[in-house]
């Protein structure tokens, strides 16, 4: 465990099954070559060698990352917080920059090393030129970064924390503002096998992938109006929270989309499923028309209209969505799989 003092890095060892019970002993400060401000550290392994091993550095330390982009020097110019993911053959380290101290203007970048090369060398290093994770208006998120990555509980997902706040206006210094919380989401990959942070999502239920078990390789997405995407979709754009209670209350369900929060699934007359906004859900019978049974699949689960009986969600081959009867035909892709 590390503790930063102004300008400097700590480091504490901890004996035991449980961190609220270990045996902690203070092993000091973590020196590096640079008499100057420095924290924020994190280890990791690569190639068989430990960077830190936690506590002390063996030979000399290198910068491979400063703030010479636009986004990286609003503010005060840093890239701090760095922490690894390695995957795919390549070691990704994430890093919070800019910022008058943590305010809406912090964000994330990523250098990006591949596997096996010398990454005390700079020039193994490549940065991406945009922030990766930034704050995002539609979901109410601000400043997002520091982040680190843990393993789900059953292995299977990575898990991005970091932390932000809720809104975006500061008075003073906001090292100085006390409301910074810490928040996770899962963390997808992209084809390419590169991390896809997406944006930081909106308060509630964390959002799910709704994927259709047809084997069409497809993920339910937001699009507008009713002939169905047109597109590439961003992540955030098939990502959405299973509201519960729905819409129209008790046991059913709503669909509301994360890259534009306030727009639900709703099932219409002629068959068809658009994405419409809350503030055209009043009546009861809009809300019954945006609510589903959350019924189990053939594999996972499928969404039953409250309105209709036995007309179930069903993405087809374009990506549009509609309502149908699941005959034998259609019950695949009237069933997804949720990631």
């Amino acid at each position: 465990m590390t503790k930063c003092t102004p300008g400097t890095a700590w480091l504490a060892c901890g004996t035991g099954d449980h961190p609220l019970t270990a045996s902690w002993v203070e092993k000091g400060l973590i020196k590096t070559n640079w008499d100057t401000f420095s924290l924020d550290t994190s280890t990791f392994v690569a190639n068989g060698t430990r960077y830190l091993n936690p506590w002390t550095i063996g030979g000399t330390a290198v910068a491979i990352s400063r703030p010479t982009l636009p986004w990286e020097r609003i503010g005060y110019k840093v890239n701090e917080g760095p922490y690894v993911i390695q995957r795919n053959g390549k070691v990704f380290l994430t890093c919070s920059a800019s910022a008058s101290a943590t305010d809406s203007n912090y964000c994330m970048g990523m250098p990006t090393a591949t596997e096996g090369s010398d990454l005390l060398n700079p020039a193994s290093w490549s940065k991406s030129q945009n922030p990766i994770f930034a704050s995002n208006p539609k979901t109410n998120q601000w400043g997002p970064g520091h982040n680190l990555f843990v393993v789900s509980e059953d292995g299977l997902s990575d898990i991005l924390v970091y932390h932000d706040r809720g809104y975006k206006d500061i008075r003073g210094d906001p090292l100085n503002d006390p409301n910074r919380r810490t928040r996770m989401q899962k963390l997808y990959w992209k084809e390419d096998g590169t991390p896809d942070f997406g944006v930081p999502v909106p308060e509630g239920n964390t959002p799910v992938r709704l994927r259709s078990a047809a084997g069409l390789g497809q993920d339910v997405r937001y699009y507008t109006g009713s002939d169905g995407p047109t597109d590439t979709p961003a992540l955030a754009d098939t990502q959405f929270r299973i509201a519960s209670p729905g819409l129209a209350g008790g046991s059913m369900v709503s669909l509301e989309s994360t890259s534009n929060p306030g727009m639900f699934v709703r099932r219409a007359d002629d068959g068809s499923a658009q994405f419409v906004s809350s503030d055209a859900l009043g009546s009861a019978s809009a809300k019954a028309s945006a609510s589903f049974n959350l019924v189990p699949g053939l594999a996972d689960v499928s969404f039953e209209a409250s309105d209709a009986s036995d007309q179930y969600l069903r993405l087809e081959a374009s990506g549009r969505l509609t309502t149908v009867q699941a005959g034998e035909d259609a019950q695949e892709q009237a069933t997804f799989f949720l990631e």
